[in-house]
């Protein structure tokens, strides 16, 4: 067996969509709804099968888009 680090990106692909589909058939068969995405865009499946669009998945900023802090945010006294 490969270890995770030693799998092509094509092999990882497959491997976590298998585990996404297996995680969302046990939260539907336990009764919890899940989010995923498709087609770009958010979509929520609840257990009683009806499926929910939630709308466009955000665009990830471009590099050199976010401007980052270095505050804390915390009180200094």
């Amino acid at each position: 067996m490969k270890k995770v680090t030693d799998l092509t990106p094509t092999e990882l692909g497959s491997l976590a969509r298998e585990a996404w589909s297996v995680a969302a058939q046990q939260a539907l068969s336990a009764g919890q709804s899940i989010t995923g995405s498709r087609d770009g865009r958010r979509i929520k499946y609840h257990p009683d099968g009806r499926i929910e669009d939630l709308g466009p998945v955000a665009e990830l900023p471009k590099e050199g888009e976010v401007a980052v802090s270095s505050k804390s945010g915390r009180s200094v006294a």
